[in-house]
């Protein structure tokens, strides 16, 4: 990585009277691809219209190859710095090649037209974001995808060090977000263009940039790697919503999974209920009894399953055993004392095998309600050790069989209310 190329010192900006900007100091280094992000209102954008110069400082600062940005003129800034807006319109019927020819202007006087090279320079633009094939169409005709293209095309042909994206996908179907983030990409590590990059979608932001920088109440919230920067407190604080991060299995880099803004109804009896499961049966309904307020654990777990994970994210007590291992005696008895002071043991539908059949021993010992999802009853790759197990627990304790969450749930709603009649079963 080169030295520094742009700069933000104790910068301040806003509207009238309003400050979105109050104190934000970072500095970016040649060849990066950064990622700004944060809420609606949190100075992304008036951040990228401070450094193009549409939008003067209050305070602080900001420094471009080592020049002041106030000191350059709009034609010096523009060679250095180029701006792709989140759309752009025009009121005539310009073709594409002459929106492309336009990021030639710094570098042509008043009376200069265009020479052989700025063309040679605007059909590599042109070849590079595959806009060639259109080159003679009218601007206004093209599809959004097709128009963003131009405007990166643009943007190329102003040979810039640095460019500046606003929310450059925002508008854009999935096919064509990941194909301008490509291109932005490819810009990136094989022109050496440096990149600052407005983004809302977080996971795309994780799986192409090197760097985030989350601001939030006018400054620099948390600054750096994607792994660093996405985490629950973070990225709640970011969206005031529930939510959970993994990793993405493709590109080993952390995402978010969405989960409710919302809140469920909290319960009024926060019953203690012990979960046993292990693979991906229970993730919905672990979420949902959480945000409900009812007090979890659960085992015992394979880790790095997805019932293990959800674990992990709500921060619920589990006892876990390594990918592809068996339940073992020692590792069920931790299970047994975890559920020892349970109102409700429930055994979600999960598929029983060899390795994990052992969750079941001992339950007959617990004082807790046993309730078991008739899903796991279907799943049985024990031949027949589940069977006798549950044989076993009918003899010494009251079982009550479920067949889905919702009646799981009525079975919560009439341990809390003994008035209601009727019980889901």
């Amino acid at each position: 990585m080169n030295g520094e190329i742009l700069r933000f010192d104790h910068v301040a900006a806003g509207y009238g009277q309003r400050e979105v900007l109050r104190d934000v100091t970072l500095s970016i280094r040649e060849g990066e691809f950064a990622g700004l992000i944060g809420s609606n209102g949190t100075g992304k954008s008036t951040l990228i219209k401070c450094v193009s110069g549409l939008l003067p400082l209050k305070r602080g600062s900001i420094t471009i190859c080592g020049k002041e940005n106030t000191s350059l003129k709009s034609r010096q800034r523009a060679q250095i710095v180029a701006v792709v807006p989140q759309s752009y319109h025009v009121e005539y019927d310009f073709t594409v090649e002459d929106i492309v020819m336009m990021g030639r202007n710094p570098y042509l006087g008043f009376h200069k037209k265009e020479g052989q090279k700025d063309r040679e320079i605007v059909t590599r633009a042109m070849e590079m974001t595959n806009t060639e094939v259109f080159c003679k169409r009218c601007y206004n005709e093209l599809s959004g995808g097709e128009r963003q293209r131009v405007i990166l095309a643009r943007a190329i042909a102003q040979q810039p060090r640095i460019i500046l994206l606003d929310e450059p996908t925002s508008a854009l179907d999935v096919h064509h977000q990941i194909e301008v983030m490509e291109l932005i990409t490819k810009l990136n590590r094989e022109e050496h263009m440096t990149v600052l990059a407005v983004l809302h979608d977080i996971n795309m932001a994780s799986r192409f940039c090197q760097r985030m920088i989350m601001l939030k109440d006018g400054v620099v919230y948390t600054d750096g790697t994607p792994r660093e920067v996405i985490d629950r407190p973070n990225m709640e604080s970011l969206y005031d919503m529930k939510l959970m991060i993994r990793e993405s299995p493709l590109f080993s880099k952390p995402e978010i999974v969405p989960i409710r803004v919302m809140e469920e109804e909290k319960t009024g009896v926060p019953l203690r209920i012990h979960i046993i499961c292990g693979a991906t049966e229970a993730v919905r309904l672990i979420e949902e009894l959480d945000a409900r307020g009812y007090t979890l654990t659960a085992g015992v777990l394979n880790k790095q399953s997805e019932d293990w994970n959800i674990c992990q994210e709500l921060g619920i007590r589990c006892v876990d055993i390594e990918p592809f291992t068996s339940v073992t005696l020692e590792k069920q008895a931790e299970n047994l004392a975890l559920m020892e002071d349970a109102d409700i043991i429930l055994v979600a539908g999960v598929p029983f095998g060899e390795g994990n059949i052992m969750n079941l021993h001992g339950l007959e010992t617990r004082a807790g309600r046993l309730c078991i999802h008739q899903n796991a009853l279907r799943r049985d790759y024990t031949d027949g050790k589940l069977s006798r197990q549950i044989s076993h627990l009918e003899k010494t304790k009251q079982i009550t069989y479920i067949k889905n969450n919702k009646s799981f749930f009525e079975i919560l709603k009439n341990l809390e209310d003994p008035h209601r009649n009727g019980e889901a079963s």
